[in-house]
């Protein structure tokens, strides 16, 4: 008897789950993160070359490069991300034009992505640009970055064209360091 109570409750528990594969979220907003994906993909497949300007303060560096990283490189993209669950009520939205979406964190939330707007192309429905402004604060730290990724048809395929990421860093103890990167990819 107490075989058959144990197998009943267990039964009844595996009944009350659903072991087929649970269906997908559908995306709220727009797949950044989908998109930039895949762009890393592309230009690691096509060996794209990098030509990056570097300022952090009023050291600048310049470089070009055609083994470049392209996960580091366009990972920051990645942070602007809004397509999560726990994001879902998070920001507001705007369309302008049916070419255009824009989210702004709602009054009240602290989440590191306070506004994203992407812009699409009229032909193509891919993105012409991606910009974004993170920010990150803490009792010890400060960050603020205003990135932008602009796309466009190259040789047939839509891809990266530039990038863009300025902003400072401040420590408690340390004034504000401004920084800024412009990549160009060919």
């Amino acid at each position: 008897m107490r075989y058959f109570l144990f197998l009943t409750l267990f039964l009844l528990i595996l009944a009350c789950q659903n072991p087929a594969k649970e269906q997908e979220e559908v995306a709220v907003y727009y797949d950044v993160k989908g998109y930039v994906e895949g762009q890393m993909e592309l230009l690691a497949r096509e060996q794209s070359t990098l030509t990056k300007a570097m300022r952090i303060g009023t050291d600048s560096e310049s470089k070009t490069t055609s083994t470049a990283n392209w996960q580091r490189e366009l990972a920051l993209f990645l942070q602007a991300d809004i397509n999560k669950p726990a994001y879902r009520l998070s920001y507001l939205i705007a369309r302008p034009d049916s070419l255009t979406y824009e989210y702004t964190l709602q009054p009240g939330e602290d989440l590191p992505v306070r506004y994203l707007r992407v812009e699409l192309d009229k032909s193509q429905g891919q993105p012409v640009y991606i910009e974004a402004k993170l920010l990150t604060e803490n009792k010890l730290y400060q960050s603020e970055k205003q990135i932008l990724l602009r796309s466009g048809e190259v040789a047939g395929k839509w891809q990266v064209q530039s990038y863009q990421v300025k902003g400072y860093q401040e420590l408690a103890m340390t004034d504000r360091k401004p920084f800024e990167i412009t990549a160009k990819i060919n």
